[in-house]
């Protein structure tokens, strides 16, 4: 900006003159402006707007507390912590774009290793896993949660009954509930007894 003894005002070139009180002024044009209405911003929000309908999905369930117990004492919550984590897996078409990228619980506890599910005519399903060394974030008594997203509902997460199974048992049972043919997304998890601590979800696709 400069000063000008000018009694000029209004544009021109590339400048602008104006008066403030008595005195005459003098600045450039922007260059350029932002545009805050891009294809990709408009996408971004929408995607936002998506991954926060999910979210909204999780409130009243042990996942909500899974992301909760994640953010500890950092000042952060639980729902800037989701959407940090998964926001991107979110299409701005309203659906999930990588099942197997979404993490539904994330935590400090050991996962399993090798964990594959037999599924049988009857659409029953057994899990099995190996544990690893029984170190103090994997213990015996930790309880396994399992969550579904069918292909049709996938915005519905459906906890699976499995009758009390925990990390030490290396095997659980439950059946599916779905029309033939409809993909199920399933995430499984630990959680310590007390609900003080969690292991990231581990993905399979039946």
């Amino acid at each position: 900006m400069a000063i000008t003894n000018s009694t000029i005002q209004g544009k021109v070139g590339n400048a602008i003159f104006y008066r403030v009180g008595r005195t005459s002024r003098v600045r450039s044009m922007p260059a350029g402006y932002l545009d805050a209405n891009t294809s990709h911003q408009q996408e971004n929000r929408s995607r936002l707007r998506v991954a926060t309908r999910f979210y909204q999905c999780l409130v009243e369930t042990v996942l909500r507390d899974a992301w909760k117990v994640a953010v500890g004492e950092s000042g952060a919550n639980g729902f800037n912590f989701f959407m940090k984590v998964n926001m991107m897996v979110f299409r701005p078409d309203g659906k999930i774009g990588d099942f197997s990228r979404l993490q539904l619980a994330v935590g400090m506890m050991q996962k399993v290793d090798h964990l594959s599910a037999m599924v049988g005519d009857d659409d029953s399903v057994t899990l099995t896993w190996e544990n690893g060394p029984n170190l103090p974030s994997a213990r015996v008594d930790d309880s396994l949660v399992v969550v579904v997203l069918y292909g049709n509902r996938s915005f519905t997460p459906v906890f699976v009954e499995i009758n009390g199974a925990t990390r030490g048992d290396g095997k659980a049972t439950f059946r599916l509930e779905r029309k033939r043919g409809t993909a199920a997304h399933v995430y499984c998890f630990f959680r310590e007894k007390e609900g003080k601590a969690y292991s990231t979800s581990q993905y399979i696709r039946i």
